[in-house]
């Protein structure tokens, strides 16, 4: 650690915390700790937050109370963890139609507006304190520091921007946070050749220690910097965030910019939830604030997320479908945290195909199949119905009589011989307004 980090984070952002009266520092020396307890100790954290957590909840959030009661369900009820697998899960719609009612009456504090991106069509408005905030921060900050980004390391964010104009007091003030932070945040909404030209010059110049960005962007990132990855002499690690990391990507990273990649999982309601360490052996979860489980316990193969905030007392989400579908790991690590893992994100359920039986189909099956039709350089997945299925395709050449067969074969053994797929040869495959790129388009059911 250099002498820059050591001075940001052990002088001027516990100062900064003990002037604005912040816990984020309180937190991320208890995260510190906390990280090393037994899966047993870490359990009874977790249960008794949550118990402080349904008390306010039965008490001051109206749409709770109402909630609970139509489900027969009283606070004494849940005594144990399975009493709790039986609480009704929250939806994004009920976040959407009851967000006042979500809102605790009690809480005198101020709440902070955020908002998902609307990958599902319709965007989710909600509010955290700022309370919550600081744990989110301070997990997030853990979570990097096992690549080796801690505070104050010259990072890359292949990121987003904000949207609509800032007032130059905002500006100013976002401009000295990444100064001292010493982060350069480029934007990936809209990308050409000009801009990932653009964007490699800057990065030389900048030369990170990491870089951190959509799937989506650090795939079209090597591609440009293949073949000159050696002049980012300074690069230790990648962290790849935001959307569904397939490994033929991971391969790609690694193989172009020869450092490791770590993959993270978050969401713009949770901030980070889960990180690879440096053994790369599953997802840790940020345990300590959030609950992560799954919406079939005890069964085998990947099934919906739900989540709990253990600490956003404004505005609580409890037992809530974030709509993605991955796979819980209770085996230990070799790094010996106790941190539980999430072995898998196979994708949201709106990324995720199905089959006439119910099925799902991971959208890792896609690029796997993919990569070895050799004419095919991008292509998205959608499925209309469960019957029809369309591939749209960017070829580099006309698609050769083997390889059109291997295709459509491959498909079948999935999707069975009734349905419908329908193969398109487009010119491009355009980006979300976001800037991310959606490889499969499920049904979402």
């Amino acid at each position: 650690m250099s002498l820059y980090n050591r001075l940001l984070e052990s002088i001027l952002i516990p100062g900064y915390n003990r002037l604005r009266g912040r816990s984020y520092f309180r937190h991320r020396a208890f995260l510190e700790e906390s990280q090393w307890w037994s899966p047993q100790r870490l359990r009874e954290f977790q249960w008794k937050e949550l118990q402080q957590l349904l008390k306010h909840a039965f008490e001051n959030v109206p749409y709770y109370r109402q909630k609970y009661a139509g489900a027969g369900i009283a606070l004494e009820d849940i005594r144990t963890w399975d009493d709790f697998a039986r609480v009704p899960p929250l939806t994004r719609q009920e976040v959407n139609e009851h967000r006042a009612q979500l809102c605790a009456k009690n809480y005198s504090g101020k709440l902070l507006p955020e908002a998902t991106g609307g990958s599902s069509g319709t965007p989710t408005r909600f509010f955290i304190t700022q309370e919550s905030y600081d744990w989110r921060a301070a997990t997030t900050d853990r979570a990097y520091a096992w690549s080796g980004c801690r505070l104050g390391e010259p990072v890359l964010y292949l990121w987003g921007a904000p949207i609509g104009s800032q007032t130059a007091w905002a500006r100013a003030k976002d401009g000295l946070f990444h100064w001292l932070r010493r982060e350069l945040i480029i934007s990936t909404f809209s990308q050409n050749q000009e801009f990932w030209d653009r964007t490699w010059a800057r990065c030389v110049a900048f030369q990170p220690r990491f870089i951190v960005g959509y799937v989506g962007s650090l795939e079209q990132f090597v591609r440009h910097a293949d073949g000159r990855a050696g002049r980012l002499q300074k690069l230790r690690a990648v962290l790849a965030a935001a959307e569904t990391l397939h490994e033929h990507v991971r391969r790609q990273v690694e193989q172009t910019l020869h450092v490791p990649l770590f993959n993270t999982y978050g969401s713009r309601e949770f901030m980070s939830m889960a990180v690879e360490c440096d053994r790369h052996q599953g997802l840790h979860v940020n345990s300590e604030n959030i609950l992560l489980e799954t919406d079939r316990p005890g069964e085998e193969g990947p099934s919906e997320f739900l989540v709990t905030d253990l600490h956003n007392y404004g505005m609580p989400f409890i037992r809530y479908r974030i709509g993605d579908v991955g796979v819980l790991d209770s085996s230990g690590c070799a790094c010996n945290r106790g941190l539980p893992k999430v072995q898998s994100i196979v994708g949201r359920t709106l990324d995720v195909l199905r089959g006439r039986d119910g099925r799902i189909i991971p959208g890792e099956f896609f690029p796997h199949l993919l990569k070895d039709i050799v004419e095919v350089s991008e292509f998205q997945v959608e499925q209309k119905s469960l019957e029809h299925i369309v591939l749209s395709v960017v070829l580099t050449r006309p698609m050769s009589t083997g390889s059109d067969a291997l295709l459509k074969n491959e498909l079948r053994k999935v999707f069975g011989d009734a349905a419908n797929l329908e193969i398109r040869t487009v010119s491009s495959i355009p980006l979300r307004a976001s800037g991310k790129r959606r490889v499969t388009v499920g049904l979402g059911l």
